[in-house]
């Protein structure tokens, strides 16, 4: 996967060229809006132990986890924007022995993002609220951790004109209000395009545990233990229809990680801007 990488980078140096599509710190103009309808799927059959080692899942397990997700962001001005994040799930858990299905509203997010500077980087803060979403949770595999968490982000963007490219940094603290523990976030990202309809990025997410959940807490599902690393790996490429409609497909792979699941998820985007 390393090698892959640097070879989709160096494409995008050699390639790009036009307007670059931005994320991360920007924010969306006044009365603008950017809607991304993603199908995803995850599928695990290893996990990482507590020293990071891979494994397979007992008596040839395998997890899936199928879902639609709506991404949006709004500007109620230039500087603040408007952000939310709604699932629908089908997860899927099952070994030479049993299988376990759930369906519904997985959690839901909504927040603000507010640009500080412009130059000579783009800085912005962000404030963001998990809640949980209307399912059971007795259900298994779970939808969702049944709770609700409160995260603030520093997100910092820079354009690296000339070369049609960009790159952003974020950091980021999750509590969370039951017994799983406290989370730091961070990311990199760096994107461009490639000509006048094609673009591309690639981050590298990382979730690492506070360490400080509650004695006991316990979990019905593989990906959402008390207290887990995860880092990813998210690789997208897109095309521009016109200005205002784009196809994106991803590959994200799971790299490394600390009592979770291990596996890779594939996504294909509908977006929808104005």
């Amino acid at each position: 996967m390393k090698g892959k990488a640097i070879v989709f980078i160096a494409a995008l140096l050699f390639m790009a060229s036009g307007n670059l599509v931005f994320a991360g710190a920007w924010t969306s103009k006044q009365g603008g809006m950017y809607n991304k309808l993603a199908f995803n799927y995850f599928e695990s059959k290893h996990y990482y132990d507590d020293d990071g080692d891979r494994h397979r899942l007992a008596y040839d397990g395998q997890y899936s986890d199928t879902n639609l997700n709506w991404y949006l962001e709004y500007g109620l001005s230039d500087q603040l924007t408007l952000i939310g994040s709604f699932y629908y799930k089908w997860l899927e858990q099952e070994n030479d022995y049993f299988i376990a299905k759930s369906e519904g509203v997985g959690d839901f997010e909504v927040g603000l993002k507010w640009r500080i500077l412009d130059e000579p980087v783009v800085l912005a803060i962000q404030g963001l609220t998990k809640i949980s979403g209307p399912y059971d949770d007795n259900e298994v595999p779970g939808l969702g951790n049944d709770q609700t968490d409160f995260e603030l982000r520093l997100l910092l963007g820079k354009s690296l004109y000339p070369l049609p490219l960009y790159m952003g940094l974020e950091a980021a603290y999750r509590w969370r209000t039951k017994a799983p523990s406290d989370e730091w976030r961070l990311l990199a990202e760096l994107g461009g395009n490639a000509g006048k309809y094609f673009y591309g990025r690639i981050k590298l997410d990382c979730l690492f545990s506070a360490n400080n959940a509650d004695s006991g807490a316990g979990f019905t599902n593989i990906t959402l233990t008390p207290e887990y690393d995860l880092i990813t790996l998210d690789t997208t490429v897109g095309v521009n229809i016109n200005k205002h409609l784009s196809l994106e497909l991803s590959y994200t792979p799971t790299i490394h990680g600390e009592n979770t699941a291990a596996g890779y998820t594939v996504s294909s985007a509908l977006i929808y801007s104005f």
